[in-house]
């Protein structure tokens, strides 16, 4: 092969001082983590502390139990940080209701792209004296992850300590968070910090793989927001009110694509199956695979609207492509448990989309090789 992955990245108008200073900043903010292990068996606040579930049709997230967040800065703060968290899964075309949204409410709010991160311009709602505002975006083609700030109106705190790893044990109720137009299906994980506890704002953020119908990317699409009731959650589990109200905004995805196209059109063997890889796409943000498995789940019907065994082990024979992203340091970023959204063909094979979102800040210099299944995709 006659490029990498770092001159490949090089090649793009994507400054090297805006990353150095990205991962920078992304250094200084990351917090204090905990083993998974350590999270799952202190108290049942902890998922819903770092991430809030929503279903999706069309797609069958398959995430690790824990799973980091890459997130990028809001204003007055910086890229930031992690969480063990669940999953989460959402996803929706364009519907009615969104278009004439746009047409009786206004346009999606634009987004200005400042040192390649998207700064949504007056993306914001108020309800019952609490303000949400998406103050930034940054991702790739499939990849993206939002920052939100939550500030109360009369100046004061809100009243919720964070957990020993840094995060704030909070959630919004029923079907919330973001959806992107576009889009059928999607996987990933919220949560919540506090940049300066001396202020009146908390911050939110929602780091999600997508898969597109079109398979052309979410930039240039409109994300639509819908937040309902936010609640602490205490060691037992038991949910406070902290703020009423519902909360509707959208801006558009805009931001630098800093995807990069490896190179593609192989066959790997996995699983006691082969495959075709027809693309590759990584970027410091995440990476995304499609390929066509040459076999089809052999599905068994349920009843009890669980999965089985045998269906979930089935889900993984096909949708756990191994592919690893080692970094100079040593680190082995796993992406075989990655989101996967499958369509079953009529000639016995199975098209999958897998995305994975890094939980540290890949930039080029920092990849030294990606590999799915026996393949060395990249040789930094």
């Amino acid at each position: 092969m006659n490029r990498t992955y770092r001159q490949a990245l090089d090649a793009m108008a994507f400054p090297e001082e805006t990353a150095e200073r990205m991962t920078n900043d992304l250094a200084r903010a990351i917090a204090e983590r905990q083993k998974s292990a350590a999270c799952e068996t202190t108290t049942a606040a902890c998922k819903p502390a770092a991430s809030q579930a929503h279903s999706a049709s069309g797609r069958v997230p398959r995430f690790k139990k824990r799973w980091q967040l890459v997130a990028a800065a809001s204003l007055a703060g910086a890229l930031l940080v992690s969480s063990a968290g669940a999953i989460a899964a959402t996803g929706t075309l364009t519907t009615v209701k969104g278009l004439v949204d746009d047409v009786f409410n206004g346009a999606p709010a634009s987004t200005e792209v400042i040192d390649a991160i998207g700064r949504p311009i007056g993306a914001s709602a108020n309800s019952n004296g609490v303000t949400i505002t998406a103050d930034a975006v940054v991702g790739d083609r499939w990849n993206y992850v939002v920052v939100f700030s939550i500030a109360r109106d009369d100046g004061e705190p809100f009243d919720v300590e964070p957990l020993d790893t840094g995060t704030l044990p909070l959630m919004f109720d029923g079907p919330s968070l973001t959806h992107i137009d576009w889009t059928q299906g999607g996987g990933g994980s919220v949560y919540f910090y506090d940049a300066d506890p001396s202020d009146n704002a908390i911050q939110m953020v929602e780091s999600i793989s997508v898969d597109t119908f079109n398979g052309k990317g979410i930039v240039g699409s409109t994300a639509r927001v819908h937040l309902e009731n936010l609640y602490a959650i205490d060691s037992a589990g038991e949910r406070r009110l902290i703020a009423e109200g519902t909360w509707d905004l959208k801006f558009e995805m805009n931001y630098d694509d800093t995807t990069i196209d490896l190179p593609a059109g192989f066959s790997v063997d996995y699983n006691g199956l082969s495959a075709d890889v027809e693309s590759v796409a990584i970027s410091p943000i995440g990476i995304t695979v499609d390929y066509t498995a040459h076999d089809v789940m052999n599905w068994q019907e349920q009843s009890d609207g669980k999965m089985s065994g045998h269906n979930s082990a089935e889900m993984d024979r096909i949708m756990n492509l191994p592919i690893l992203i080692t970094l100079s340091d040593g680190t082995v970023l796993d992406a075989t448990e990655s989101g996967a959204s499958s369509r079953t063909n009529d000639d016995g094979t199975t098209n999958v989309h897998k995305s994975y979102v890094f939980d540290v800040l890949a930039n080029p210099e920092d990849v030294t090789s990606v590999t799915i299944a026996d393949m060395e995709v990249w040789q930094g």
